[in-house]
């Protein structure tokens, strides 16, 4: 053609042929790029040819970058590998032993976990705030402590502690991660608690994941743990973002869903049905302190507490 390149007037010939420079000097002179792409392209101009329609790629620039075809990343601590994709899975469910894997343990089970930091906790004191720290349990302790400093006045605490610890029985033992309100005068306040099932840890592989607190209106605590010398092992490369995104599908169990729990495995007893648990820790061993009902873990109340609902019981009775 006779003219120059670019045009006088702007769509005066119409699309730029083919063998010009994409894009054109001026942006957004001949058409808007879709507004989540990013403009212009910082890769070598007709590299990619045209720009995709609206929408044809995530968010993120364009051209895409490595990856950006694949799905999303199951959780905030990584992408899956390339080709690989992650299988749903129910949160109602324990997340399966992969084909060809295999669980291996041995004679002292013990896995690491660090205690990373928590984030909307409850306030559990009168000035809106909570002094919280993290106790963990499991069967074989015991009564023994392992447990955070407490971080005062903050619903959004910071620990970074880690402990090792043995259990008794890896394949059916579960941990309990408490979340208490640090009090001067009086007993601490629970705000919150999450159950690990250690038999579905992979061996030697640091998992890092968001649990939601059960027992509490919200409130959420960020772990990371590893098998030292047991779990799961010859895994699929995809088994760690599973993992991850399994426990961050788990809901938490409030106050009022324990009571219906407990009142249906009691109606269930009652009409001699077969009980068919609901939740994903059916025929595990919790600390002392806590019960499995239909799969799910139930704090127990305390002595104090199951007095008072033995003395509103016997009130309803009388009156």
């Amino acid at each position: 053609m006779s003219h120059g390149y670019p045009p006088q007037q702007p769509g005066q010939y119409g699309a730029y042929p083919p063998q010009q420079g994409y894009p054109p000097q001026q942006p957004g002179q001949y058409g808007a790029y879709p507004p989540q792409q990013g403009y212009p392209p910082q890769q070598q101009p007709g590299h990619y040819g045209a720009p995709p329609p609206h929408g044809a790629y995530p968010q993120g620039g364009y051209p895409p970058q490595p990856n950006a075809f694949g799905p999303p990343p199951p959780s905030a601590f990584g992408a899956l590998p390339p080709q690989q994709h992650a299988s749903p899975i129910s949160p109602n469910k324990s997340i399966p032993l992969p084909p060809g894997a295999r669980f291996t343990s041995s004679p002292i089970s013990t896995f690491q976990i660090k205690i990373l930091s928590a984030r909307n906790l409850i306030a559990a004191d009168v000035g809106g705030t909570s002094d919280p720290y993290v106790k963990i349990k499991t069967p074989a302790t015991n009564g023994k402590d392992y447990k955070t400093k407490h971080i005062s006045k903050s619903l959004n605490p910071i620990w970074n502690e880690t402990f090792n610890i043995d259990l008794g029985n890896c394949v059916n033992d579960l941990v309990i991660l408490e979340v208490y309100d640090h009090d001067k005068v009086g007993s601490d306040d629970l705000i919150g608690y999450v159950a690990l099932d250690p038999s579905t840890f992979p061996r030697g592989i640091e998992v890092i994941t968001t649990e939601q607190l059960s027992f509490v209106p919200h409130g959420e605590i960020n772990i990371a743990v590893t098998a030292i010398n047991f779990g799961r092992e010859l895994l699929p490369p995809t088994y760690k973002y599973d993992y991850e995104r399994w426990r961050a599908s788990i809901p938490p169990i409030s106050k009022k869903g324990n009571e219906k729990l407990k009142n249906k495995h009691k109606k269930n007893e009652h009409k001699q049905k077969k009980n068919k648990p609901l939740g994903i820790y059916h025929n595990k061993y919790p600390p002392q302190g806590y019960s499995i009902i239909n799969g799910y873990v139930k704090k127990n109340p305390s002595t104090a507490q199951q007095v008072g609902k033995d003395a509103k019981k016997l009130i309803k009775k009388l009156f």
